[in-house]
């Protein structure tokens, strides 16, 4: 648990004077260019790096959501507040970085469910597709555009 609460440490610390458009630490993933929502909502690189700062590209044992996204889903207290993050590190310039277990072990399907939940305001829509080719992409299956009633 040390060395991961290092790492995500590490990571809070050299992003803080910036104000990120996007990041993110998977696990159990291969490593990949297209951040998880990419793949499964077939979206294009170019699309989804132009919308960065409006909509969050993906999310994943550590996330790091833009100071724009943070307000809109309510501020760095409300998302520390929410019970779905083991630690949230505000950045000085902006943004957070959410970490969603204290090890990436503890990245279970329940809790990222929980992270799902939390962010699904900034989440882009579309109901996301397996894709047979990257089948150890993980994401909740479930469209992140508000409902409306009939």
């Amino acid at each position: 648990m040390a060395f991961s609460s290092s790492v995500v440490a590490f990571l809070a610390a050299t992003l803080d004077a910036l104000n990120p458009a996007f990041g993110a630490v998977v696990v159990d993933e291969p490593i990949a260019e297209e951040p998880n929502l990419d793949v499964v909502l077939m979206r294009r690189a170019r699309t989804s790096v132009a919308e960065a700062r409006r909509q969050l590209r993906g999310y994943s044992w550590v996330t790091v959501c833009p100071g724009e996204l943070v307000d809109k889903l309510g501020g760095a207290s409300y998302l520390e507040d929410s019970g779905a993050f083991h630690k949230v590190f505000r950045l000085t310039a902006g943004g957070v970085v959410l970490q969603a277990s204290p090890t990436p072990d503890g990245y279970t399907d329940r809790v990222m469910r929980r992270v799902f939940d939390v962010l699904t305001p900034v989440l882009p829509p579309g109901l996301p597709q397996f894709k047979p080719a990257r089948p150890k992409v993980r994401y909740v299956p479930q469209d992140a555009a508000p409902r409306t009633s009939p």
